[in-house]
């Protein structure tokens, strides 16, 4: 639940919220100062859920970049249960390779 929250959610949502919370600090200083307030605009909301999109994007392919085993680790042997203890899964190396 974790990894999808820091590497899905939040880059997803913390560009469009920054927005949003900049907007609201941006009337509130117009409303002591006297000046008009910016407005909400599509335009710039669509450029934060974009950005949103592209450090999701970056996130995920940052994850399998960084992590894995590389191809060439042998054939996986799936956890299973041996005597009453579940095995760890580990890669073998195929005989010849």
């Amino acid at each position: 639940m974790s990894r999808i929250l820091f590497q899905v959610l939040l880059p997803l949502i913390a560009p469009l919220g920054i927005y949003i919370l900049w907007l609201w600090y941006a009337q509130k200083r117009a409303e002591r100062t006297g000046d008009a307030p910016p407005g909400f605009t599509r335009g710039s909301a669509f450029w934060a859920i974009m950005i949103g999109f592209l450090l999701m994007i970056g996130s995920l392919a940052w994850l399998a970049i960084s992590t894995g085993v590389s191809p060439d680790a042998g054939r996986y042997q799936a956890p299973r249960l041996e005597d009453g203890q579940i095995t760890e899964p580990v890669y073998k190396r195929e005989p010849g390779s």
